[in-house]
């Protein structure tokens, strides 16, 4: 009787102790963390502000509730925009206007949804400049196993243009960077369709301001660019027939030569050879003095240049 009494006593002793309040915890401090990694360029006739937003707030919460970025300039608010989220990169451009010359030194602060603001971010400066302006008469061909871009200097400000930066939007590599106007790409699958784009850039000790731009051009990956009409047709007589020669093509990707013959410069030329003739000479045994000759090149994706002028052999 007593055993049972006592387990009764402790029974309701912790029952009492459970309902009994903790000491008071200190309240979250919902306040974002400042911003540390705020940075600028200058990319054409726009600043562009490069940040990521707070992950956390003062007191280690989690920030879930960040509403705005405030991007300050001499005091200022030159732009308020909202959070893409907490822990996330973001970024911002602020045009320069008809007047791009000067120094300009922006901060950034983050509030919440309740109206909470963070610190002043670190503070970055930048001086603006004037830049190339838009690259002209941008192209590409496919050609010899490349693609070569090409294009001529910008139109405004073409003295800035130091360099120019190459993209293409397809590939993870880190943009090119070249001195002259054109390009060539030989890392590419044949069939796809591609996009490049171009800027004009300024170099300034030691970095590079993009200039107005970019300009883009879209290219199919299928050769057809036939190769330069041979030129140089000569031939040498013997007691067998004839050896024709011609100046060999450049070409890369040349394949081979198609020789034809008629017996009227205007008449039906007909090929000397069933395949492709390997080399720029062949010895045609069914030569006679007084016939016409012709000769094109053809490439490995089967395009073929115009036919020479006919030769008329001695």
């Amino acid at each position: 009787m007593r055993g049972r009494s006592l387990c009764v006593f402790v029974s309701l002793w912790l029952l009492s102790a459970c309902g009994r309040e903790g000491p008071p915890l200190p309240p979250f401090i919902r306040i974002p963390e400042a911003v540390k990694d705020l940075a600028v360029v200058q990319s054409g006739h726009d600043l562009v502000l490069t940040w990521t937003n707070p992950a956390k707030n003062i007191d280690g919460s989690a920030a879930t509730n960040l509403a705005h970025a405030q991007i300050r300039s001499d005091g200022a608010t030159v732009a308020s925009l909202n959070v893409t989220g907490p822990g996330q990169p973001q970024s911002h451009a602020i045009p320069l206007g008809s007047n791009p010359s000067g120094r300009r030194t922006f901060g950034l602060l983050v509030d919440t949804t309740e109206g909470k603001t963070s610190q002043l971010s670190n503070a970055v400066s930048i001086a603006a400049m004037q830049v190339p302006g838009t690259v002209r008469q941008l192209k590409a061909v496919v050609d010899q196993r490349r693609i070569t871009l090409q294009w001529e200097k910008p139109q405004d400000h073409p003295e800035f243009a130091d360099a120019y930066v190459v993209v293409r939007t397809d590939a993870p590599a880190e943009p090119q960077t070249v001195s002259e106007t054109r390009y060539e790409d030989n890392q590419y699958q044949p069939g796809k369709v591609l996009k490049y784009q171009v800027t004009a850039a300024r170099r300034v000790d030691g970095s590079t301001v993009l200039g107005v731009g970019p300009e883009s051009v879209m290219v199919t990956v299928e050769d057809k660019t036939p190769p330069q009409v041979p030129s140089g047709l000569d031939v040498v007589q013997s007691d067998a027939g004839g050896f024709l020669t011609w100046a060999p093509n450049s070409e890369t990707d040349l394949a081979g030569y198609r020789l034809v013959r008629s017996d009227r410069p205007d008449g039906q030329f007909r090929p000397v050879s069933d395949r492709l003739i390997a080399t720029n000479s062949y010895f045609d045994p069914m030569y006679k003095p007084g016939q016409y000759y012709r000769v094109s090149a053809v490439d490995e994706f089967g395009n073929e240049s115009p036919m020479s002028a006919p030769f008329r052999a001695p």
